[in-house]
């Protein structure tokens, strides 16, 4: 009985050393733009807050029978395409994507950009001008839009971080 005690001690000791020991999975990224110029195509499961000066808004909410319901304001024209793809144009649109999956293709100037979540971005900056804005990804210094299309860049958080060990005596 005595070694059943111990075994069973032994077990629930370990358990949580070998929970803790192993790799945390990544968390949500972050993806931050401002006064971005050109064309911005946006994939993510998470939430989306900005505006944008004046252009054009595509969005595609990958579950348009969901709760959540985006929003967007102060658009001149709207035409929904289908059930989930709907293009907004105009000046000072704002818009507002909580808890959802969506992709949002942003073409225009004076877009302002804030993301929480995990999906992936492409930026192409407008070649008329010689800046395109800023973005900061994942948490990072801030970088230039670049002028040439870029390929899908992964919103994911940090490297996941070392196991944590535990002192044992």
């Amino acid at each position: 009985m005595r070694r059943l005690g111990l075994v069973a001690s032994a077990l629930l000791l370990a358990i949580p050393a070998i929970s803790f020991a192993r790799p945390m999975p990544p968390g949500d990224g972050t993806l931050v733009v401002t006064k971005g110029r050109g064309t911005i195509v946006l994939q993510v499961k998470g939430a989306v807050i900005g505006r944008m000066g004046n252009g054009k808004l595509t969005l595609t909410d990958n579950d348009p029978y969901d709760e959540q319901t985006p929003v967007v304001r102060h658009v001149r024209a709207k035409l929904q395409l289908n059930d989930a793809t709907t293009v907004y144009k105009g000046q000072k649109i704002r818009y507002r994507m909580v808890e959802g999956s969506y992709r949002l293709k942003l073409e225009g100037t004076g877009i302002e950009l804030s993301a929480v979540g995990r999906g992936w971005v492409t930026f192409d900056g407008d070649d008329r001008f010689v800046n395109d804005g800023m973005y900061s990804l994942n948490g990072t210094d801030f970088e230039a839009i670049p002028a040439d299309q870029t390929d899908r860049i992964k919103l994911n958080a940090s490297p996941p971080r070392e196991p944590r060990r535990i002192n044992q005596p």
